[in-house]
């Protein structure tokens, strides 16, 4: 039967992620902003205020309120295991940030547990706009045969996000996506890391290929110098049988110059027009509500395919660290 009413949504975690769920969900005209949890009380409280909803005291409150239909989890990222085990005992509908986890037996067992309830993985790269239309027409296009990615950001972000290696931080986007442009597990991964400063790795360069023959390289980390203009800087290339696409990634031709030089303005993740949130989150939960709504299971950036990118990070780690190419099954 399918759900008619508004759906119920909360957030885990109150950081930069969780707010930007936060504020897409309090504008998405389907659903109702149930609340948050997050392990500061008053940024909780000021969230909720801002945005609507209850501040929950604890992860399982949240869990046990029975008018909560869907839940986002933006927490760190070594840490959406807990969280997710506890939704899916409560047969909540989850959305789990990227990496599904850091570790391939935890991402194994959320892949056990997602079964039994409506759960997507949030590389909502597959809804970017440009890349999304590349996926709705590959069959005019040919065979594909090689794809390049990369993804820089500044070594101030090292700061924050070097809490986990940058193959889960920052690859892991684009290990999903070359695994379903492929259309197939990985045949062999062969990777590189950079280290320039002390604690994290700083970088790594990773080499797929795929058992039908298409080979992937995917290179990024924290290389950019610390500054306000440019905190990314991307580029896709997808080479078909028919033709090759440049993507570049957030640069849209959007920029801004001030007295401190030119600030090249991000629109992929999510914006603000009007009051009104877009972009590839927005989509990816627009896309994560109808399914809730439909009582289907999520196509597109399910649990699985979160998993497969955890798996092909960890066969990545494993090569960098033994100087060798790591096979796939």
């Amino acid at each position: 039967m399918s759900v008619t009413r508004p759906i119920r949504a909360a957030v885990v975690g109150g950081g930069a992620f969780g707010e930007c769920h936060l504020k897409t969900f309090s504008a998405m005209p389907h659903v109702e902003v149930s609340g948050l949890y997050t392990l500061e009380r008053d940024r909780g409280e000021a969230l909720c205020h801002r945005y609507g909803g209850h501040c929950y005291k604890s992860l399982k409150e949240l869990a046990f309120d029975p008018t909560i239909d869907l839940v986002s989890i933006a927490t760190p990222e070594n840490t959406h295991y807990e969280p997710f085990k506890l939704l899916a005992e409560r047969n909540k509908a989850v959305y789990v940030e990227k990496p599904l986890a850091t570790s391939l037996a935890e991402a194994r067992e959320m892949l056990d547990l997602s079964r039994s309830i409506i759960a997507m993985s949030g590389h909502c790269l597959r809804f970017e706009s440009r890349l999304a239309q590349v996926f709705a027409q590959r069959s005019k296009f040919g065979r594909l045969r090689h794809m390049s990615f990369r993804d820089k950001r500044t070594q101030g972000e090292k700061e924050v996000y070097g809490r986990v290696h940058p193959a889960y931080c920052l690859l892991c986007h684009e290990i999903e996506l070359s695994n379903a442009f492929a259309e197939d597990r990985f045949k062999r991964v062969c990777a590189l890391e950079t280290r320039f400063s002390a604690g994290q790795v700083d970088g790594m360069n990773i080499l797929i290929e795929y058992h039908n023959g298409v080979t992937s390289s995917i290179e990024g980390g924290w290389y950019l110098p610390t500054q306000e203009s440019l905190k990314e800087n991307d580029r896709c290339t997808l080479d078909f049988e028919g033709g090759t696409f440049e993507i570049v990634l957030p640069n849209l031709g959007f920029t801004f110059l001030s007295s401190q030089g030119y600030h090249f303005l991000n629109q992929q993740y999510e914006f603000n027009v009007y009051g009104m949130e877009f972009g590839a989150l927005r989509s990816a939960l627009e896309y994560m509500v109808r399914c809730i709504e439909n009582q289907t299971q999520p196509e597109i950036s399910t649990i699985q395919d979160g998993y497969e990118a955890v798996r092909l990070v960890e066969a990545a780690l494993q090569s960098a660290k033994n100087g060798q190419w790591i096979q796939g099954d």
